[in-house]
């Protein structure tokens, strides 16, 4: 197993974790209402772990390539022009995530003191979601790039587990960067 698949395998791992954490949350604060005994701190928990899912669930979107996108003006425009507006797309979003990780970062330490309502965790946690999920989000458009080459940095890649539209599947779905899969991410 290479570093690149244990990182992808703990930040899926860390992800469903948030996620059953924000389920869970939110279920006891509406069980602990409805007999009666709110948790008063179940809301600051899903809040906390609500922002992780969202963080944590878009790198994992980006790094398959499922995020939302318009492919109307790309599929109108040549090879060079998809080309050109990928390296449009790359030269405005690298910058804007390096952005969001500076002031996220000045953020959470600003709200580092700051309790998160009664649950005694501090604040900056929530807000440290927000410079951790630029920075993800910036290797991952960098690892795509170096793994697919520009011309497919944003096209969707499945997993290669040999399912259709994969490189192991004979008949690749349109639209699918021909014999990538997410093994070639790094």
């Amino acid at each position: 197993m290479t570093i690149w698949k244990l990182y992808d395998a703990i930040e899926q791992a860390l992800a469903l974790l948030a996620l059953i954490g924000t389920v869970a949350a939110v279920l006891t604060a509406g069980i602990g209402r409805s007999i009666g005994a709110p948790v008063t701190s179940a809301p600051q928990f899903a809040q906390l772990f609500l922002i992780w899912t969202c963080m944590l669930g878009a790198d994992l979107a980006m790094k398959r390539g499922e995020t939302i996108r318009v492919s109307a003006l790309p599929d109108l425009l040549p090879p060079s022009g998809r080309r050109l507006l990928s390296l449009l797309s790359l030269a405005l979003m690298l910058p804007f995530l390096g952005f969001l990780a500076y002031l996220g970062w000045d953020l959470a330490i600003g709200n580092w003191q700051r309790e998160l309502g009664g649950s005694g965790l501090s604040y900056g946690l929530v807000t440290l979601a927000l410079p951790v999920g630029a920075a993800l989000l910036a290797l991952t458009l960098v690892r795509r790039v170096l793994s697919l080459g520009v011309d497919a940095a944003f096209e969707p890649v499945l997993p290669d587990l040999g399912a259709p539209g994969t490189d192991r599947d004979p008949n690749p779905a349109p639209g699918l960067a021909a014999g990538h899969s997410t093994e070639d991410l790094l």
